[in-house]
């Protein structure tokens, strides 16, 4: 991507280091990264918290990047191939890139005006999308080989209106993010939160919502999952002896959100779903269902929700009694869950999935193994959800070798933006609206 497209944004904020640093392989000497202008400046928000040992992850937390077993390690950091891929006319989805890598590898978080790039040192960098994509992100080698574990969070609706949510220390920090990609004053609204989680955040009935990793307390003594309504306080998502490791909110009407969150076990997998409707003067929250018990995990799996009509997609990458396998847990508005799965050729402990809604479809991006060979490269996958919660693959869209981190979002009803890690940088991809697949005619009868 052109590397003079201007970086319109960059703020620096207070993150959370608590269980937040993981070891990155030193990066190669490959080509280096488009610079921002030198005219770019960055503010500080708050004070850094105190890091401790980077190695410790904390139990629950996303993997760290890069942990796979060695027989699906890449054999090159760099990865594979990353050449823009010129759009087809006809394909199901219009690809458009990567073309060229726009920031040093790490975690990132795509919303519909750009990408939060989250660095070293309890700082963040914004890059605004262009024409041409994002513009460049940070191209610190030290963010190669170590940067937080949880992300931000994004709650913003079609007003304008934007909030960012992050865990810093025990503190549910909220700051607001301007047109321009500019950070506001932080605010902390909660301080009970894990350290070195991420929140889900969203925003629905003119008001944010977000669910964060609480830790244990006298009435649960296990970390849990707890909601934070803007003008409504804190309400227990988890009921008393019931845990959680990742959860992630879906809206599925306007005011109506359905809350999924993994309890992941030595032992066992359950998934929870719990909706709720925010009104003029409550919250009214139904009651907690378990919707699915999956085997032990691997590692330290992560939901992700997504909206797939008037239902909540929980993508689960997981383990099963034949291999492994992308788990789509649909739960609709009145709790009855579907459960479908999409088999892999082989098993994965980092399964980096996204999804975003956009061309009428929930759209889901997934990194699996190319091959059931040991060892075999990664390949990005691009899906759609079925009505009935089928995982229905349409094509691969790069080939990067492994990836790290991944992440996407809808920019507007026609285009989902994908950003991941692949080696040691990250890549930017578009997708858009192709073709519409149709139904073959039925064959007449004699």
């Amino acid at each position: 991507m052109n590397a003079k497209r201007a970086l319109v944004g960059i703020a620096s904020l207070a993150l959370a280091l608590s269980g937040a640093g993981c070891r990155r392989p030193a990066p190669k000497k490959d080509k280096p990264l488009p610079q921002a202008p030198p005219s770019t400046s960055a503010e500080t928000l708050t004070t850094p918290s105190a890091a401790p040992d980077e190695d410790e992850a904390p139990a629950g937390s996303a993997a760290p990047a890069g942990s796979a077993t060695p027989g699906n390690a890449l054999a090159g950091a760099g990865g594979g191939t990353t050449k823009k891929r010129k759009p087809r006319t006809g394909a199901r989805f219009l690809i458009d890139g990567p073309e060229q890598p726009i920031a040093v590898g790490g975690a990132a978080t795509v919303y519909s005006k750009g990408v939060i790039w989250r660095l070293a040192g309890n700082a963040a960098q914004v890059s605004l999308f262009g024409a041409d994509g994002p513009a460049p992100g940070p191209s610190e080698p030290e963010r190669a080989r170590k940067w937080p574990r949880g992300k931000v969070a994004v709650a913003e609706d079609a007003s304008g209106v934007t909030h960012t949510y992050w865990v810093e220390g025990s503190g549910l920090v909220r700051s607001a993010l301007d047109a321009e990609g500019k950070l506001g004053a932080p605010e902390v609204v909660a301080n009970d939160a894990v350290p070195g989680t991420s929140p889900s955040a969203l925003r629905t009935g003119g008001r944010d919502a977000v669910a964060y990793l609480a830790a244990p307390n006298a009435r649960n003594a296990e970390r849990h999952g707890r909601l934070w309504v803007e003008g409504g306080g804190v309400l227990d998502l988890s009921p008393e002896g019931s845990g959680a490791t990742s959860i992630s909110l879906v809206p599925v009407g306007e005011g109506q959100v359905i809350a999924m969150w993994l309890d992941a076990r030595s032992a066992m997998t359950p998934v929870h779903a719990r909706r709720f409707e925010i009104r003029e003067k409550t919250t009214a929250l139904a009651a907690d269902e378990v919707v699915f018990v999956g085997g032990p995990p691997e590692g330290y799996p992560e939901l992700v929700g997504a909206r797939a009509g008037n239902s909540a997609a929980g993508l689960l990458p997981l383990a099963t009694e034949k291999g492994f396998a992308l788990h789509d847990i649909l739960v609709d508005w009145s709790g009855k869950a579907k459960i479908k799965t999409l088999d892999y050729p082989n098993g994965m402990d980092t399964a980096p999935v996204a999804a975003a809604t956009a061309c009428g479809e929930t759209i889901v991006v997934y990194a699996r193994p190319e091959a059931k060979e040991p060892g075999s490269p990664q390949v990005l996958e691009v899906a759609t959800l079925g009505g009935s919660g089928a995982i229905e693959a349409q094509e691969v869209a790069a080939y990067p070798g492994q990836v790290l981190e991944l992440h996407a979002a809808a920019a507007d009803a026609n285009t989902v933006w994908v950003v991941y890690t692949a080696g040691t940088k990250s890549f930017a991809m578009r997708l858009g609206c192709g073709a519409k697949t149709t139904a073959p005619p039925a064959p007449k009868g004699k």
